[in-house]
């Protein structure tokens, strides 16, 4: 069994005394500075307000509120780990955590002067002022704690438990892995190194030693760094390590890691994982589908006057019908007939579909106006309130089309995994009409697929947004 040590036992025992010695006063000064910056910015904010008032009416009369939300705040901060040492750097998640438990705050404050009666003591308007400058003050703090935590001096400091770190073989502790182990409040005493090949009484006494020597430097919890092909072994030291009281965690190589960070639920007395979630949430869903009713709704009638002016000036211009209609696939591959403006005098459908090209003469007169203009695509709104398209979402192709590109373009059927859009995020980057060449097609998949891995409703009206200027640069034939 091979041992690591960082360190000299008696320079490691008076990194830790000094380390232990800075934990808590570092964590009672961060909860100390943020209740004084809740009382300070309402007393702020009672004499912003006075100063502005132009009537007495609505003065403050309570002294109270300020310990109240100072003290909430404080507590639920602290169950919620957020003055925890080694989440101190972590600026992101203590800036969501701090604007989250501030209004939190604020709203157990308005529930429980509801619920005594006492509202008419509170002044609304130093509740907004105080709402707004506590909201700004407790952002600003934290970015002062990554100035002031973030220098080498208090970075090497922040431990917040010493570890055993176990592993079956020699670690390479330059990679990822392992180098922010003590930026994140990991003070590893020593490194274990278990043969996995030792019969079980040898395999025995190699784990008392450790625990033996786990005992002697007092850790708080032991670290085990195994891989993907060493979970047998996993599986045989977990019995040995049941002695010991303290908690044992897991520190897996990435397939591991990203197997158990995934969600899973019971069943029959073991877990379903899920390896991959659908791209939309049933909330996510719902926004999509409000967006969609509304604006398709709204431009149905708004355009009401243009869609039955094209569809006059289609029926006189060529024989045939107005709306031109061709199977597609939708969510899923789910075939669904999208609604056109007939703009050519074909209307193939079937298992060979020959892309419009620049002064093709299949267009008539009409429909080159038409598709200049996109109007020919208009017909499609009455798609997305059937719920077979949404307005944004990745262009649908003929099926002749699907089932060509389908067989050459690795990532094509991602394409399907959510429902096709009147736009597109391709579209606006300027990946819209002809798609001569493969290249030309396989970035535009490239675009689709990044849309369905990263969308959020704002990216949608981001789209649509775009769209409207598009149009006005980008022609289509």
């Amino acid at each position: 069994m091979a041992v690591a040590a960082y360190g000299s036992s008696s320079a490691h025992s008076v990194s830790s005394v000094r380390g232990a010695a800075l934990q808590r006063p570092i964590q009672l000064f961060v909860i100390v500075a943020d209740f004084l910056l809740i009382l300070l910015s309402y007393a702020a904010a009672s004499e912003a307000y006075r100063a502005v008032a132009t009537t007495t009416f609505d003065q403050d009369s309570s002294d109270g509120a300020a310990l109240i939300v100072g003290t909430v705040f404080v507590a639920i901060a602290y169950f919620q780990g957020v003055y925890d040492n080694h989440r101190l750097l972590h600026l992101g998640w203590q800036l969501r955590k701090a604007v989250v438990i501030w209004l939190l705050s604020l709203t157990i404050l308005a529930v429980e002067a509801f619920l005594l009666k006492s509202t008419a003591s509170l002044s609304r308007g130093t509740i907004l002022f105080f709402t707004a400058i506590g909201g700004v003050g407790l952002v600003g703090v934290r970015f002062a704690w990554q100035f002031a935590l973030g220098l080498s001096f208090a970075r090497g400091r922040l431990v917040d438990r010493k570890v055993m770190l176990l592993s079956f073989k020699p670690l390479d502790f330059t990679s990822n892995r392992f180098k922010d182990l003590r930026k994140n409040g990991f003070d590893v005493v020593r490194h274990f190194v278990v043969g996995g090949d030792a019969d079980a009484a040898v395999w025995e006494r190699e784990i008392r030693d450790v625990i033996r020597q786990a005992r002697a430097a007092d850790v708080d919890e032991y670290l085990l760094a195994v891989d993907w092909d060493e979970l047998p072994l996993l599986q045989k030291l977990g019995p040995y390590l049941r002695v010991i009281p303290q908690p044992v965690r897991l520190l897996p190589d990435y397939p591991i890691a990203d197997l158990v960070s995934r969600p899973f639920v019971p069943v029959s007395g073991t877990v379903a994982i899920e390896i991959q979630r659908p791209p939309l949430t049933v909330f996510e869903r719902f926004q999509k589908r409000c967006l969609d009713i509304g604006v398709a709704s709204f431009a149905i009638i708004m355009l009401a006057p243009l869609l039955i002016t094209a569809a006059i000036l289609i029926k006189l211009d060529t024989p045939g019908s107005v709306i031109f209609r061709q199977f597609r696939r939708g969510f899923n591959g789910k075939p669904f007939e999208i609604w056109k403006f007939r703009s050519m005098t074909v209307a193939e459908n079937g298992e060979s579909v020959t892309q419009a090209k620049k002064g093709d003469a299949r267009v008539t007169r009409v429909g080159r106006f038409l598709r200049r203009t996109s109007i020919d695509e208009l017909p499609q709104l009455w798609n997305v309130l059937r719920g077979d398209m949404s307005l944004v979402g990745p262009r649908p192709h003929a099926l002749a089309h699907d089932n060509y590109y389908d067989e050459i373009i690795s990532n094509y059927v991602y394409r399907h995994h959510m429902k096709p859009g009147l736009t597109g995020w391709a579209q606006v980057n300027g990946f819209r009409g002809e798609t001569a060449t493969i290249d030309l097609m396989e970035k535009r998949v490239e675009y689709d697929v990044w849309y369905v891995s990263n969308w959020s409703i704002w990216f949608d009206v981001k789209i649509l947004m775009r769209t409207a200027v598009a149009l006005m640069y980008q022609e289509a034939y």
